[in-house]
């Protein structure tokens, strides 16, 4: 089964729907994901009982967002968040860059936006619960 394919079967067992609502471009919200270029979107994903607020951002000439394309932009934050667990406060330390001709404010926005999706993800999580989170998780391979 692909990958969206088995999106789609998760989001129909579990009831799962979307409102999509476009936030324009420019800078994305404070402490949520994002880049100048890209459209951004509010997505208020719903289940019985429960709903969350989510934000994305995708290329300009991306089409029409589903509820699958969502789901799987979260799987992939949830599992980027997960891989780089523990390295956020190493590399925060400016000890880390002395000496180092770097420029320590293109570390910084990353790990801005690390937070902000690890944020998200965290809400995610909150939201499906953590059986069906794992579940979705596990099924794209990545540890839960």
């Amino acid at each position: 089964m692909n990958n969206m394919a088995a999106l789609e079967s998760f989001i129909s067992q579990n009831n799962i729907s979307m409102q999509l609502s476009r936030i324009g471009r420019g800078s994305p919200p404070q402490g949520e994901p994002g880049n100048k270029e890209a459209k951004r979107y509010k997505c208020l994903i719903k289940r019985p009982g429960k709903q969350v607020n989510v934000y994305v951002a995708v290329p300009p000439e991306e089409g029409r967002l589903t509820a699958s394309d969502v789901l799987f932009m979260l799987i992939l934050d949830a599992s980027g968040c997960e891989m780089l667990k523990g390295y956020y406060g190493e590399y925060q330390r400016t000890e880390f860059f002395e000496g180092a001709e770097v420029d320590v404010s293109m570390f910084e926005e990353f790990w801005d936006e690390y937070r902000s999706r690890c944020h998200q993800t965290q809400k995610f999580r909150a939201f499906l619960g953590t059986t069906l989170y794992n579940e979705l998780i596990v099924q794209f391979g990545f540890a839960a």
